[in-house]
């Protein structure tokens, strides 16, 4: 903990203020916030003081901080989270305009004139929408609206980046945080200075982030929460006394020490007995996005029953990063950290997301193998063995989870780890001459078996996985493989999936039932992604129109399309290729008052989700690879027992292994599917009921619950 004395002598000292906030309460509207004189005359005294270097670091636009330069000559100022600077008195860009951002601007400025009292803010390099004035009432709404409208977008510019502000969303450049600005302000103080870091919002936390050793973060807020910040203010009253106290401490005179809060809650815990690893941080927010089903539900009562901690990625990357950072809530307590620069590119869409991915999934056509991608593997495994180690010691339970962190068991046991390791396998594993087409093949291989546990979805992946450890490392490894692999088939929350089909609540399905007009609905959900064969399927709904022309005027396809993974090449030459098939089939068989195919490039939460399911005829779910496939599972749990769609369920799936009362198909086989599709849409109410009843049998079944179970159990039989 930080001696006040060393604050108060250190040879020099840099200070980072933020100003809305901190420095100065927030206003109705940015341009009402000023600095009034009493302000002005503290950090000016501030600026004076012994051996301060002094920066103003806003996200303020520059042309609301071109008064300051005149008012505070002594001081370093920095806009827009630190794209302009001004460090003698002429302002400077650190990073050229985006002009990709006008796009987004359009949106969110038709996004506010729904709401009176929305203000659209453009900078040099972001762009920010408020809602402080906003009645308290369509806060969520509006909050909502914009996610969606804005995370949509952020798939296909991944140089740029949200972040929630305090009643507003922003969209910035990766490159334009305050932990830039931060640095650039370090520099202008003398080698080795101390530095404090004062800031109260969201954008503030990437100054903390980047502060070292020897330096402190105070973030200003009521209550503690989740910070890089060791200290808190509550108030800017509070910010005022404290830059007071420091002002005379920094002339030696006598003073008492300030008293500062803890900056995080204060909830003092033993080590964790479980550690639940993955490569990002599920989001248990309270916006559209969070996550609430599945594995996060499953898992939850185990990370309380044990004070566990769920460890990941923030989904940022800072310069130094890897500051783990610990939250202590509901449902479960999690950690998390900051990538260093070059590791999201590097790690996870490059060895990850163009190796890995289509390693695992079969498609060596799209593999690529690039030596720097996997040491980047390697570093990025071997920090999240150090992060298991500081957050749980060396005897918790570790979880991990999938393809991204195959190494850590290995860096774990280098690292003197003594509890159980246990490691699942979301995506599929592919036999032995696919597998060894990697360089690293044997070496991962080794590292997998480092665990005590491996589970994977079904079986066909298990027995890959042995006869791999035998063709690469011999009979030992493979005996070891078949001692520690386990099928353990993950599942969905079906009671949760069935309530919300079954609501009457109003959903964001708008006007489908009319559009329909009492035709018949496929429906096809998938995230956008080459191994989910949304081409071959758009394809084999063609042919079904060709070949079974009295279908067509009497069904039509919806396909949502879930945004992802938009910053690797082959992601927007997929969106391309589908969008021009979708209008390709509509242009060749549609009628004025029918279009064969509609196509939603978006996201829907869960709920809305499941209606969709239950309203559709027949769910089409034809992955060419999958671990196992949700999708299918929920839409099964959203049936109508008394009158239920029918299941066309690709063979190349995890699920299809127990899923046995679904049509089963092959993707690859576009005539195959257009039959199996005729078959689903003629089917009778007997044989629909008969083949859901069997699903819901496995679906309930194989529960996320019972996944959890299974695991624990297995990870804690002796081997």
């Amino acid at each position: 903990m930080v001696d006040w004395h060393e604050l108060a002598s250190a040879p020099s000292l840099v200070i980072a203020l933020d100003l809305d906030g901190t420095l100065i309460p927030f206003a109705p509207t940015p341009h009402d916030a000023k600095i009034d004189g009493d302000t002005a005359a503290l950090v000016n005294a501030l600026a004076s003081s012994p051996g301060v270097t002094l920066g103003l670091v806003s996200g303020r636009p520059r042309d609301m901080m071109e008064d300051l330069p005149a008012r505070f000559p002594n001081v370093a100022l920095a806009a827009e989270h630190g794209v302009w600077r001004c460090g003698n008195g002429v302002w400077e860009a650190a990073l050229p305009p985006v002009p990709q951002l006008d796009e987004i601007e359009r949106s969110l400025r038709s996004l506010a004139a729904r709401y009176q009292g929305t203000i659209v803010e453009r900078k040099s390099c972001s762009v920010c929408l408020h809602w402080r004035l906003v009645g308290t009432t369509e806060h969520a709404a509006i909050s909502s609206a914009a996610e969606v409208l804005v995370d949509e977008w952020l798939e296909t510019n991944g140089e740029l980046e949200r972040l929630p502000v305090v009643e507003a969303i922003e969209i910035r450049h990766r490159a334009a945080h305050k932990g830039v600005a931060l640095g650039w302000l370090r520099g202008r103080g003398p080698a080795n200075s101390m530095m404090l870091a004062i800031g109260d919002d969201t954008t503030d936390e990437d100054m903390f982030v980047s502060l070292r050793d020897q330096d402190l973060g105070i973030l200003v807020a009521l209550e503690p929460r989740l910070t890089g910040a060791t200290f808190r203010l509550p108030d800017v009253a509070a910010v005022h006394a404290f830059l007071a106290w420091l002002v005379e401490a920094r002339q030696r005179r006598h003073v008492t020490a300030p008293f500062l809060a803890l900056a995080q809650p204060d909830a003092p815990r033993g080590d964790p007995k479980l550690v639940v690893v993955s490569n990002r941080l599920p989001n248990l927010g309270t916006g559209r996005g969070k996550e609430v089903g599945g594995l996060v539900s499953a898992i939850a009562p185990a990370l309380r029953e044990t004070h566990g901690i769920w460890l990941g990625w923030s989904g940022l990357e800072r310069e130094p990063g890897l500051r783990v950072r610990l939250e202590h809530g509901d449902p479960v307590s999690r950690a998390q950290f900051d990538y260093p620069p070059t590791w999201r590119q590097r790690f996870y869409a490059g060895f990850c997301n163009q190796s890995l991915w289509p390693l695992l999934h079969g498609f060596l056509g799209r593999v690529r193998y690039v030596d720097d991608e996997w040491a980047c593997y390697q570093e990025v495994n071997r920090a999240y063995a150090q992060a298991i180690q500081q957050v749980g010691g060396d005897n918790a339970e570790v979880w991990v989870q999938d393809f991204h962190l195959m190494l850590v068991a290995r860096e774990l046991a280098k690292l003197g780890h003594r509890g159980a390791r246990g490691f699942y396998l979301h995506v599929p594993f592919m036999p032995l001459d696919i597998f060894a087409t990697m360089p690293w093949s044997a070496e991962v291989v080794e590292a997998l078996l480092a665990y005590d546990l491996v589970g994977v979805q079904c079986d066909r992946w298990r027995e890959n996985l042995i006869a791999t450890a035998k063709g690469l490392l011999g009979s030992d490894a493979a005996a070891r493989a078949s001692k520690v692999t386990r099928t353990i088939p993950v599942g969905i929350d079906p009671d949760r999936i069935a309530e919300a089909a079954a609501s009457t609540e109003t959903t964001e399905l708008g006007s489908y039932e009319t559009m329909l007009g009492g035709r018949k609905l496929i429906l096809g959900v998938d995230r956008l992604d080459y191994s989910k064969g949304i081409p071959e399927r758009l394809e084999a709904f063609a042919r079904m129109l060709e070949r079974f022309p009295q279908w067509r005027g009497k069904v039509s396809l919806i396909q949502v399309s879930v945004p992802t993974r938009a910053d690797v090449p082959d992601y927007g030459a997929l969106r391309s290729r589908v969008e021009s098939l979708v209008g390709r089939i509509n242009g060749a068989y549609g009628e004025a008052d029918w279009t064969p195919v509609r196509y939603l490039y978006r996201s829907y939460d869960q709920d809305t989700l499941a209606k969709l399911y239950r309203f559709a005829d027949v769910g089409l779910v034809t992955p060419l690879r999958d671990g196992m496939n949700l999708v299918a599972k929920e839409f099964v749990a959203a049936q109508d027992p008394a009158d239920p769609g029918v299941l066309v369920l690709s063979r190349f799936c995890g699920a299809a292994e127990r899923m046995t009362d679904a049509i089963v198909t092959n993707p690859y086989h576009v005539d195959g599917v257009a039959t199996d599709l005729d078959r689903a849409l003629r089917a009778e109410l007997p044989d629909r009921i008969s083949r859901n009843e069997g699903l819901r049998r496995v679906v309930w079944a194989d529960s996320a619950a019972a996944w959890t179970r299974s695991w624990r159990e297995a990870l804690h039989k002796p081997a």
